[in-house]
């Protein structure tokens, strides 16, 4: 039986980092606080920012708050302008169209679907879920198994495919397979470690990988 996908966004399909740089950035300076570099924030992505923030600043509470929504607002804005798609994510997707496709982002719902719209890919999504639907983020196993629920398939049969050791992990203590994809931001050393059942070095290797995990399966 064909495996089910849930994919996180960041890193995985889309290609945001500068844009999620200058929109922290910005969000930062707007507060008078001092800039991310960004090899402080890359292997970070895929955590909510109040997180990021209390990891690399100590900062939480009202502040942050307030941090947050500046930041989506900006986020928000450059998203409008352009994603930019990994090489190989449209024509992949094309090929594995047949099987129920949804999202596991830590960005919100309605940003999420924003993103898809963008980048000319909603379509081949049966449901779009965002991390602001379920209590706990990603490495907790809630928004996988949310995001199961809203594509019909049981966590046996779901594939979850990311670039950041939370997805992993979060796909793991869901039930799920796990797929890391190790083009995007997260780090390799944590990413090796999170315990992945295959990898991909490049989106078009997907199908293949998804081959030999049905047949582990």
């Amino acid at each position: 039986m064909p495996l089910a996908l849930l994919f996180d966004l960041d890193g995985t399909l889309l290609d945001t980092f500068d844009q999620l740089l200058e929109a922290q950035n910005g969000a930062l300076a707007e507060f008078g606080y001092p800039p991310l570099p960004a090899e402080e924030l890359r292997p970070l992505v895929g955590i909510p920012l109040a997180r990021q923030m209390e990891v690399l600043r100590g900062m939480r509470g009202p502040s942050v708050e307030a941090i947050n929504e500046a930041y989506y607002r900006r986020f928000v804005a450059l998203v409008e302008e352009e994603v930019r798609l990994y090489p190989g994510v449209r024509a992949t997707l094309a090929t594995l169209s047949s099987r129920p496709i949804g999202t596991m982002t830590t960005r919100r719902q309605t940003v999420a679907e924003l993103m898809l719209r963008v980048a000319g890919i909603r379509p081949y999504f049966r449901a779009v879920v965002g991390g602001d639907e379920v209590a706990r983020p990603k490495p907790e196993p809630e928004l996988p198994r949310f995001a199961a629920r809203a594509i019909g398939a049981p966590p046996s049969e779901c594939v979850v495919v990311g670039d950041a050791p939370v997805d992993i992990l979060a796909g793991r203590a869901a039930g799920m397979w796990t797929v890391a994809a190790t083009y995007g931001y997260g780090d390799l050393h944590e990413l090796r470690n999170a315990g992945p059942h295959a990898a991909i070095s490049e989106f078009r290797q997907l199908p293949e990988v998804l081959e030999e995990l049905e047949t582990s399966a």
